[in-house]
Parts: C-alpha cells; sequence; structure tokens
C-alpha cells in the first residue's frame, strides 16, 4: 500500500439499527504510512457512524482494512433476486449463485433465511435489485459477491458469511 491507495474499511456496528444492518463500510485515501499505522481522509458519507463525516481525517491501523480497491471483481450495477421479507428486515443471512439469465443479472439470489417454498413461488415475495443497493446495507457480502463459491449462510459466531459446502 502507498499514500494515494484508496482501502475499504469495515466497521461492525455495536448498537441496533433500525433496519438491522450489522456493519457499515467506508472508504478512505491514504495520506500517512507509519508502519502499520495509517491516516487518511473518509471519502464517503457514513451512515449510521455519527461523529465522523466525509473529508475527516481517520486514523486506523492495517488491521482495520477489509479491502485495497483496485478494481472490483464483480459489477455493482448488476441485479439480484432478493425476497421482500429480507428486503423489508434489511437482512440477508442466505445467499447463493445459479448462472446469470441476461447481461444486467448477477446470478445472486439472497434471502432472509426464514422463508419457505410457498413464500420464495409467489412473484410477488420477490424483488430485483442492484448490488450496490444490497452492499450499502450488508456490506459484509462484498466478499460473498467477489467469490468464486456460489452459497453462503451468515454466522453469528464467526459474525460473517461463510460458504457452505455441499455434503
Amino acid at each position: 500500500m502507498k499514500v494515494g491507495d484508496i482501502v475499504r474499511l469495515f466497521f461492525v456496528l455495536n448498537f441496533e439499527t433500525t433496519n438491522g444492518c450489522r456493519a457499515e463500510r467506508m472508504w478512505v485515501e491514504i495520506t500517512e504510512i507509519n508502519g502499520n499505522n495509517f491516516i487518511g481522509i473518509l471519502t464517503n458519507e457514513p451512515v449510521y457512524i455519527k461523529g465522523i463525516k466525509i473529508d475527516d481525517t481517520v486514523k486506523f491501523s492495517r488491521s482495520n482494512i477489509a479491502t485495497i480497491i483496485t478494481k472490483l471483481k464483480f459489477d455493482e450495477t448488476k441485479k439480484a433476486l432478493v425476497s421482500k421479507r429480507a428486503m423489508d428486515k434489511k437482512e440477508i443471512n442466505w445467499a447463493y449463485r445459479d448462472e446469470p439469465l441476461n447481461d444486467m443479472d448477477s446470478g445472486w439470489q439472497l434471502l432472509h433465511g426464514d422463508e419457505d417454498d410457498d413464500y420464495n413461488s409467489n412473484a410477488s415475495n420477490v424483488m430485483i435489485v442492484s448490488l450496490e443497493y444490497i452492499l450499502s446495507f450488508e456490506p459484509c457480502l462484498e466478499e460473498v459477491f467477489a467469490s468464486e463459491c456460489t452459497e453462503f449462510e451468515w454466522s453469528e459466531n464467526d459474525v460473517k458469511f461463510i460458504e457452505v459446502k455441499e455434503t
């Protein structure tokens, strides 16, 4: 990493939000490096974390860096099928990917996790939403969307999405 690089920091929230968001992602442009410690300028406006705003100076360590922004490994403008329950609660606990149906389809299907087959088979219970919008309230899915794996579930114990392996 070098001065001028943009890094993505994830902050797991230690408070409840009204929509159930569990973490906030923020982008910081590195302005100073001192070993494993960094200083940078916040390049986006926080949604949940109060007390800092865009253009504020942020101090952080190497362990706070989730991603070094080079180029995303997926197209955030592509769409996913999301259950209405997951959208209403702003909480996704299950993600799986099929073959995309068209150029705008990411192939991802996202669920709250307690939907049954009857619920899922009703088209009025499904929404088409951009990956970018999903990441605005569930930033931990970034790793999922960039992965080659096809199925994930949220792990409360690990506080992250983990791959579901076929048995």
